[in-house]
């Protein structure tokens, strides 16, 4: 790479793993040289924390009005959005190609949380198409999200992508497949990466939380994850009612992160239903970072559904030392066992039910457990570790070769 330049175009609207990610990207050692321009959609409710987190001599932001992740609440307006979602995906080409028209970085990385819909990535490498000769890479994190309609269209577009200069990076094998078995994004001359997600090994400081205090003696456990249907919180609530209430009253729940009004209220209705609002609390944000939430907890949840491309959280409680049970989907199978981990089948609401039994009479094989789980994130899935090989990527000779000429 002739200037440490990288320009990273991401499409977001809430707190999670992709932004976990480029934090984490952007403040390993191995990235301390080079400058980011980060190219994100207005409503990108993480913006400040990427601001806030990341030096700010080594990035610059520019914020645009996304055409394509439009937050509307008129039911009026969201039917005309749909209709009209093709002209103005069209229009966020051109939007991509003034924005990028100027930018003097080698490398552009389109980095997506998930796929399957139009979005303004998509659009940037299609103007990068039109502009000088760049080093493009498109970033997946999730898995395929079917669009509601317009399908034959974006076929057509994943299509014409896949014939660019493109190299796919996947956080997982588990996204690649799905990616590959639900699109015609990856060509038969795509070439694909899987490099998986690193953590920011560091000191973690000690610091009691007044939002997670609980009474002396009762255990804290929580779900650190968007409050959606899929991540599995409807499943604590059931999994949690049939415990005893003697042991009931040994546990705190803590729900943390944002969620939609329709599903928060859904997940209200059962824990009054189940008589369980004694037990259970819902935080939607708590202005730390995951770490310090994470060690305030002693057991942390992950009981997503169907799919995670690596599960952030949950490698984050390892490192802080806090036991997990976690569902065995998406990438999460590809680095957890139970040698550091519990591991269950998505759904499986009664060995739930079983491990928070065995946790309070087992907690120290618990613990044994989770320090494994610690040595495996600080030996594999350290931030060194992946952005080394991101670079290594954006540096590969072959790709040179092809931008010289």
């Amino acid at each position: 790479m002739k200037n440490k330049n990288i320009t990273i175009v991401i499409e977001n609207i809430l707190y999670g793993g992709t932004t976990t990610h480029l934090i984490n990207f952007i403040n390993s050692k191995s990235c301390k040289d080079y400058k980011f321009k980060i190219i994100t959609n207005k409503n990108n409710s993480a913006i400040d924390t990427i601001k806030k987190s990341c030096d700010k001599k080594q990035i610059s932001v520019i914020e645009y009005q996304s055409l394509n992740c439009l937050e509307l609440k008129s039911i009026i307006l969201k039917v005309l959005f749909f209709l009209f979602k093709p002209i103005l995906f069209f229009l966020s080409i051109i939007q991509m190609f003034i924005i990028l028209k100027n930018i003097k970085s080698e490398v552009v990385l389109l980095n997506c949380g998930g796929y399957g819909d139009f979005r303004s990535e998509m659009a940037a490498a299609i103007s990068l198409k039109f502009l000088e000769k760049k080093k493009i890479f498109l970033l997946i994190h999730h898995c395929y999200t079917k669009a509601k309609v317009w399908n034959f269209l974006i076929n057509l577009i994943n299509k014409i992508i896949s014939t660019l200069f493109i190299t796919i990076i996947f956080v997982s094998k588990s996204t690649k497949n799905s990616i590959k078995e639900n699109t015609n994004l990856i060509g038969k001359k795509t070439k694909c990466k899987i490099i998986y997600n690193g953590l920011n090994i560091k000191k973690i400081k000690t610091q009691n939380l007044k939002q997670l205090k609980t009474k002396r003696g009762v255990k804290k456990i929580g779900i650190l994850a968007r409050i959606e249907e899929y991540k599995g919180h409807l499943d604590l609530v059931h999994s949690f009612s049939n415990l005893k209430n003697k042991e009931k009253e040994k546990f705190k729940v803590f729900f943390i992160g944002g969620g939609d009004n329709k599903f928060l209220n859904k997940l209200n209705k059962l824990i009054l239903e189940k008589k369980l609002k004694k037990y259970f609390k819902i935080i939607n944000f708590i202005n730390n970072e995951s770490y310090t939430i994470l060690k305030n907890l002693d057991l942390t949840l992950s009981l997503t559904k169907d799919f995670e491309g690596f599960g952030y959280s949950i490698a984050e409680s390892l490192y802080v030392e806090t036991p997990v049970i976690a569902t065995s989907v998406g990438g999460v199978k590809e680095y957890l066992n139970n040698k550091v981990a519990n591991i269950i089948k998505s759904g499986d609401r009664e060995s739930v039910t079983k491990l928070l039994r065995d946790f309070l009479s087992n907690e120290n094989s618990w613990k044994k457990k989770v320090k494994r789980g610690k040595k495996l994130i600080i030996n594999n899935f350290n931030s060194e570790k992946m952005s080394k090989e991101f670079l290594n990527v954006f540096n590969e000779k072959k790709l040179n070769d092809w931008l010289r000429g």
